[in-house]
C-alpha cells in the first residue's frame, strides 16, 4: 500500500485554515522551523446556524439579499467604533441572532466594513447583532521547542469536517510551522 502525505507551510501569525484530505489521515505532525520556540493554538469552529456565538458587533446598516459584492459597514450598536477584528470575522460565516446565516466575510477592513464577495443570502437589518460559528480549543497556546515537532494521533483532532473547519494560529508573525497529514 503507497504511503503518502499531505503539506501545508503556515506563514502568518494569524488564523490559518488547516487544509487537507478530513477522511483520509493516521497523524497530523507540527514542526517549528523557527530558531526559537514558537506556540500554537488549533481549534475548531462550528459551520451551522445551531452553533453560534456573539460577536458583540453590529451592523450599522440595512443591506439587501444579493448575489454580487457587498459591503457592510459595522459598529458598537450606537453609532461609536466597533470591537470586530479580522480574527472574528475573516472567511467566517455570518449569522444573525436567531441562525439564519447571513454570508461568508471574505475581507474585513479595520473595524468598520466587512466584505461579503458572493454576496447575502439573506437580508441584514440595521442593528443587526452579528454572530459566527462557536469556537472549539484543541490546543492552546502549545509551545514547540526549536528543532521539535509535535504528532498528534487521529483521536487527537478529528472532526465531523461537515459541521466544523480546523484553523491554526501561531505565536509567530511569520507562522514558521510546517504540517504533515499521513494517510
Amino acid at each position: 500500500m503507497a504511503k503518502g502525505f499531505y503539506t501545508q507551510k503556515i506563514k502568518s501569525g494569524n488564523k490559518t485554515k488547516v487544509t487537507y484530505d478530513y477522511n483520509s489521515y493516521k497523524s497530523m505532525t507540527f514542526t517549528n522551523v523557527h530558531t526559537s520556540a514558537v506556540s500554537i493554538t488549533l481549534y475548531v469552529t462550528s459551520q451551522l446556524g445551531t452553533d453560534i456565538a456573539t460577536t458583540g458587533v453590529y451592523a450599522a446598516e440595512p443591506e439587501a439579499v444579493s448575489t454580487v459584492s457587498t459591503q457592510l459597514t459595522i459598529d458598537n450598536g450606537s453609532g461609536g467604533a466597533s470591537a470586530g477584528t479580522s480574527d472574528m470575522f475573516l472567511n467566517e460565516r455570518v449569522y444573525k441572532s436567531d441562525g439564519t446565516l447571513f454570508g461568508t466575510c471574505t475581507t474585513f477592513d479595520s473595524t468598520v466594513l466587512l466584505t461579503f464577495s458572493d454576496g447575502l443570502v439573506n437580508d441584514i437589518a440595521n442593528n443587526d447583532i452579528l454572530f459566527t460559528g462557536t469556537r472549539y480549543t484543541m490546543l492552546k497556546s502549545v509551545e514547540i521547542p526549536t528543532g521539535t515537532a509535535l504528532k498528534l494521533e487521529p483521536s487527537d483532532f478529528e472532526f465531523d469536517d461537515d459541521s466544523y473547519s480546523m484553523y491554526i494560529e501561531s505565536s509567530n508573525a511569520s507562522g514558521l510551522i510546517d504540517i504533515i497529514t499521513r494517510y
